[in-house]
């Protein structure tokens, strides 16, 4: 059996591996991160920039996640133009700090269990 901090980190190798291999074959095409189950919540990376797809109680975790990780930042334009619920944040990070957030972001904004399960796309 798998420990929690062993899956966390696990998890947070596994989303920094897809960015650096996102940014080194310089795709266009997001990077589709979400949990095992078939539905949502799910976020996309694309172009040092995360796509999260929030409701109203999820984007004030998100904005509480945000004060943590100050080098991220709401995308305003971007999220104005975005459909609601729809927040674009800017990712100008190294690999391993985005996964960071990405995996918080799933434990904090979407309230997942410490040993949920992800899966990545893209």
């Amino acid at each position: 059996m798998t420990a929690d901090g062993e899956r966390a980190i696990e998890r947070r190798t596994r989303i920094a591996e897809a960015i650096t291999a996102h940014r080194r074959a310089g795709s266009q095409s997001p990077v589709l991160v979400a949990v095992a189950a078939d539905d949502p919540p799910y976020v996309e990376y694309c172009d040092r920039e995360i796509v999260v797809r929030v409701d109203d109680a999820q984007r004030d975790r998100l904005d509480a996640l945000l004060a943590e990780f100050p080098v991220f930042k709401i995308a305003q334009p971007a999220t104005r133009k975005a459909p609601d619920g729809e927040v674009h944040v800017s990712a100008i990070a190294d690999p391993k700090h985005a996964a960071d957030f990405l995996d918080t972001l799933f434990l904090d904004v979407f309230d997942r269990p410490d040993d949920y399960d992800l899966r990545i796309e893209g």
